[in-house]
């Protein structure tokens, strides 16, 4: 490979490890590719459409975020999610009113949304947000606008309801978002609301947030027609953290596996490679990954995970090893690239 490619993918941070979220999506490698046939996408998109309520399980940094953004990112089809901020609630997302408060926001804010002429999404107001990756893929490609969003007439209806709520009790407040859906469903779209950031929350406090969270603040949703991601920490399950309550209320758990082997973890890494590397040319994205990770580095890097670090961890560590080599004029990233990261 040569260096001005590796230059390029070092300057577009090509092992970024907090891209925006829609581009999540468009970097994952599905999960039940990686040969030991743990069905999670499939699993998940079936449960989603059924409108089943989903924990879906792993440890922090192992690719919650990806599998949500690549089921229900801008191309998803038939769906309507509602991504709900509990970690901005801080101790209050244990109480049923505020997180029901929040979502009933989230999802007036989220019927703002329109469809612009050149089919993609923009603000109602008629700003335009910037274009995440997914977003220019769909408009270079020249596809039609994402199926999940709303027509105007539905988002006005849903901003309707939603201006008519007062300060009122928590059954109001469910009976308003049902209203909200309805449309949703005259529209076909199955709504989703999407709790992914429950693994970020005070670790003095974690046990009591969790069994308040789980137990009372999101059990109102069993009450709506729509579906339900908990993106959900692995120990949450164990005794004492709120694991019997959780698995009352959510009645589909989808595991992530672990990687199987280094050659997977290259799959990830190429896959990043390749999407960064659109644009610069036809012979611009390299055939193999070995022309921009050595096949030993690849390996050091597998040793990290094998040995516990996160997919996370890992990529932070691909994109130093990156920085490393690009400054030091080298052509691909080697294993002793790999060494320097780890110990930066």
């Amino acid at each position: 490979m040569t260096l001005p490619l590796l230059q390029s993918l070092r300057d577009s941070y090509a092992f970024d490890v907090t891209p925006k979220f829609d581009d999540l999506g468009v970097f994952h490698v599905p999960f039940e590719s990686m040969g030991d046939g743990a069905p999670v996408e499939t699993r998940m998109h079936e449960g989603v459409l059924r409108g089943e309520r989903i924990a879906l399980i792993a440890e922090s940094g192992c690719g919650k975020s990806s599998v949500i953004s690549f089921l229900l990112g801008p191309t998803a089809e038939g769906v309507f999610p509602v991504r709900v901020p509990v970690h901005s609630l801080g101790h209050e997302v244990t109480n049923a009113d505020h997180v029901a408060d929040m979502a009933l926001a989230q999802l007036a804010l989220d019927a703002t949304t329109a469809v612009t002429a050149d089919g993609i999404a923009g603000s109602a107001s008629g700003s335009r947000r910037e274009l995440t990756r997914s977003a220019a893929r769909i408009r270079r490609l020249g596809a039609q606008a994402p199926a999940g969003l709303l027509t105007g007439a539905v988002a006005e209806e849903i901003r309707r309801q939603e201006s008519t709520s007062q300060p009122i009790g928590l059954p109001e407040k469910v009976e308003v978002i049902f209203q909200c859906l309805q449309p949703l469903q005259q529209d076909a779209l199955m709504p989703v609301f999407v709790f992914d950031d429950t693994d970020r929350w005070s670790a003095s406090r974690e046990e009591e947030i969790v069994e308040g969270f789980f137990g009372r603040a999101i059990r109102w949703l069993t009450d709506l027609p729509a579906a339900v991601i908990v993106a959900t920490h692995t120990h949450y399950l164990d005794s004492g953290s709120g694991g019997e309550s959780l698995l009352q209320f959510l009645d589909t758990r989808v595991k992530l596996p672990r990687l199987p082997s280094a050659d997977q973890l290259g799959r990830i890494l190429m896959a990043r490679v390749r999407v960064h590397l659109e644009g610069e040319g036809p012979h611009a994205a390299p055939s193999e990954l070995g022309d921009v990770v050595a096949e030993s580095a690849i390996n050091a890097l597998f040793d990290q995970y094998r040995e516990g670090a996160s997919l996370r961890r890992v990529l932070q560590l691909a994109h130093i090893a990156l920085a490393e080599a690009a400054d030091a004029g080298a052509g691909r990233i080697l294993d002793h690239h790999i060494s320097a990261a780890i110990r930066a």
